[in-house]
């Protein structure tokens, strides 16, 4: 099958995906009319089409059925994920150039841009886009953004938030950016299931820090619940009954929890204040 052919396919299936999850889904839940359904519909048709394209006509997303899902959940669910990691491509392309070898991305549906990190880092991922190396770590980013779609930013932005807090309220000053970000229940996660150097996936851990995750989740969806427009998904799963500041109470003290153990990378449990 031609390079066309691929892109042509992943294309129709964004088209196809689009339209399906804003008439069927987005437009009940938010009440919009049928005709602003249609036209987020076509705008994200335009956007995520584009994407399918050049995705599959560079062959940067395998076609397996894993990979073919993968996409179906960049351009639905993980569809505000993917938007940012459009953004975050024009950055990689203008400092980087694009990976077509790296096989483990292919499986993965991750594309990858060598030399396009942040400052200071040997990679970075928003959505399905990493600048950078190829790292196992920000492969568990990818999947983390698919699982949680719009919940994903909204979770890693308040355990940041909440840890650095938490830091504060226990009189430690020290380094506070990355004595949090290394406590951000996401980056937890990436760090226990896909510790440096290893080549694969560890199980255990990615249960665990799932389950983990989705409290986090869980509470951050209580916490909006009462929000309009926002709080739709969390109201339509009867998360509303649950006064707001239940969520908030749960974030704050796991982050309080959390800050009196070891910095993800060192995936120890060995209490400590520093």
């Amino acid at each position: 099958m031609s390079p066309v052919v691929k892109g042509l396919i992943f294309a129709g299936i964004a088209v196809v995906a689009q339209f399906a999850m804003e008439l069927l889904l987005v437009r009940p839940l938010l009440g919009l009319s049928w005709g602003t359904a249609a036209v987020l519909a076509a705008i994200g048709s335009v956007l995520f089409g584009l994407y399918g394209f050049f995705v599959g006509w560079k062959e940067l997303y395998s076609f397996s059925p894993r990979t073919i899902w993968s996409f179906i959940l960049d351009v639905s669910w993980s569809g505000i994920n993917t938007v940012t990691g459009l953004v975050w491509m024009i950055w990689c392309a203008a400092k980087g150039s694009l990976r077509t070898d790296c096989e483990e991305a292919k499986v993965r549906g991750i594309c990858v841009f060598e030399n396009a990190a942040l400052p200071g880092a040997d990679a970075s991922t928003l959505g399905p886009v990493m600048g950078g190396m190829w790292l196992l770590h920000e492969a568990v980013h990818v999947q983390q953004a698919r699982i949680f779609g719009p919940f994903y930013w909204p979770v890693y932005l308040l355990s940041y938030a909440s840890a650095m807090l938490s830091r504060f309220i226990t009189g430690r000053f020290s380094d506070p950016h990355w004595e949090a970000y290394e406590r951000v229940v996401m980056e937890d996660w990436a760090y226990r299931a896909a510790p440096s150097g290893a080549a694969s996936i560890k199980l255990p851990a990615t249960v665990l820090w799932f389950f983990i995750a989705l409290l986090n989740t869980l509470a951050v969806a209580v916490l909006v619940a009462p929000i309009p427009g926002v709080g739709a998904l969390p109201r339509l799963l009867g998360l509303d009954a649950i006064p707001w500041w239940v969520g908030l109470i749960v974030i704050i003290l796991y982050a309080l929890f959390r800050s009196f153990f070891p910095k993800g990378r060192l995936d120890s449990w060995q209490p400590m204040y520093s």
